[in-house]
């Protein structure tokens, strides 16, 4: 099962320690980069509630 949560204090670091598999690498940036952009462009600061409607 899967559990969705928005990033806080307490969990973000966990999030951006996350590692793509070898064959990802060249598709997706790391976690980090995108925890960043989520937090400085306006377009990611959606919450998962405001996506789920």
């Amino acid at each position: 099962m899967i559990n969705l949560k928005n990033l806080d204090r307490e969990n973000w670091l966990l999030c951006a320690k996350l590692l793509l598999d070898e064959s990802q690498k060249d598709y997706v940036a790391p976690n980090v980069y995108s925890i960043a952009e989520s937090k400085v462009e306006e377009h990611f600061k959606k919450t998962l509630t405001e996506n789920s409607s």
